[in-house]
């Protein structure tokens, strides 16, 4: 096998948080856009996924 040592697994976890950082820059951008009465729904949804993506 190439894999020698954390470096493999260092730059996939980096890869994961760029990803993960993307996402929520996108949600949040959604979020924005979206008119206040709808938010609140959005802010519930928001907290299930961060509540999944920290099991």
């Amino acid at each position: 096998m190439g894999l020698k040592g954390p470096e493999p697994v260092a730059r996939i976890r980096a890869r994961e948080g760029v990803a993960e950082v993307a996402e929520i820059v996108q949600q949040k951008a959604e979020i924005s856009e979206l008119p206040q009465r709808s938010r609140s729904g959005l802010t519930i949804k928001e907290e299930e996924w961060k509540h999944r993506r920290t099991r």
